[in-house]
């Protein structure tokens, strides 16, 4: 069950181009190109005569060209010409998408065209600002995983899950030992902790030449359905809740938004933002190949939780502290999928 009105991740902005780009997404079938003026379109991937994928086809001007039987349909989705007659058959027409392109990303509207607000995006402008640097993830094409994308939310959800995976990287003795606080809101939830005069992750200390303990917090935001703000920051000891948001303390800024494929696969898409050593390039560099390592643990993670689901549906589980807002999420994807059912 998916959430259709709410934008997706549908493709990094330098991936589409004027050669078709297939994607599925919530389980539809989706070509997208650029016009030639550069304006992205998103069609339904399907020729409405004989079901041909138009991604197999080919872009003339600003419609596509079937690669089956020659039928052309422009950026609305309506067919313009069908070779060897005429008059173009009643219903000849196939779905065109609403889409944003913003932070780097482009951004598709899977429901009703109707309720498409450019505003609901999150407002990710780390990715652009000059006061971070950003550092696209896995060459600028999303990740794809196995797995249900809310498995993928629970993870980033739950950080006490990095001194477990990510201990050579992410993870600080005693972090798991400070408290979760959660936050619910209407479209969102929010999962933050502190922790105080800990252990500098290993990265953070290759990164910044930090060898004393410090303060450290972990907040992850997820907007409804599937988009997370991953902020963490590491002040020195002794700088306390105000620290976070000052441009002293050390932090990192993650957007990854979990677009679903299917029910058992996703493409994630992500980008490490730092506020520290910005026009370093080599570190630039350093950060995109280090987190793709911690992302790939993450991936071996998930992937097994999945052939787990699929093979033992019926395995009964536990909740513990931690889960909270994981469970907060998965309730609120639920609430407003069904609301849309009902409506």
């Amino acid at each position: 069950m998916f959430v259709r009105n709410c934008w997706y991740v549908a493709a990094w902005d330098t991936e589409v181009g004027r050669e078709p780009l297939a994607r599925k997404i919530i389980g539809e079938n989706v070509i997208l190109f650029r016009a030639e003026d550069g304006t992205p379109i998103a069609l339904e991937d399907r020729c409405c005569h004989r079901n041909l994928p138009l991604s197999q086809g080919s872009i003339e001007g600003d419609a596509v060209r079937c690669g089956y039987h020659g039928l052309l349909f422009d950026a609305a989705g309506k067919c313009i010409e069908v070779p060897g007659q005429r008059n173009i058959p009643p219903g000849a027409e196939i779905r065109a998408y609403p889409l944003v392109e913003r932070w780097q990303w482009i951004w598709i509207w899977m429901g009703d065209p109707a309720k498409a607000d450019a505003s609901l995006i999150p407002h990710w402008d780390c990715m652009e600002s000059p006061e971070w640097a950003a550092a696209p993830g896995n060459g600028r094409t999303p990740l794809p995983i196995a797995c249900n994308y809310e498995l993928s939310n629970d993870n980033l959800l739950d950080l006490s899950h990095v001194a477990y995976v990510h201990a050579s990287s992410l993870g600080s003795p005693g972090l798991s030992d400070f408290p979760v606080e959660t936050e619910r809101f209407d479209d969102r939830v929010t999962m933050t902790r502190w922790a105080f005069d800990i252990q500098p992750p290993p990265i953070i200390a290759k990164y910044c030449g930090v060898e004393d303990n410090i303060d450290r917090w972990q907040s992850s935001e997820v907007q409804s359905p599937c988009h997370v703000l991953v902020d963490v920051g590491f002040p020195s000891r002794g700088g306390g809740r105000e620290a976070r948001g000052n441009k002293l303390a050390p932090s990192l800024r993650v957007p990854i938004s979990n677009t679903p494929e299917t029910e058992t696969t996703t493409l994630m898409f992500f980008c490490q933002t730092r506020n520290f050593s910005i026009d370093d390039d080599e570190l630039t560099k350093k950060v995109q190949n280090d987190f793709l390592r911690v992302f790939y643990e993450d991936v071996s993670v998930l992937e097994a939780q999945q052939r787990i689901y699929e093979e033992q549906p019926d395995a009964p589980t536990i909740d513990i502290n931690v889960d909270a807002p994981t469970i907060a999420m998965r309730n609120l994807n639920k609430r407003l999928a069904e609301a849309e059912r009902a409506a």
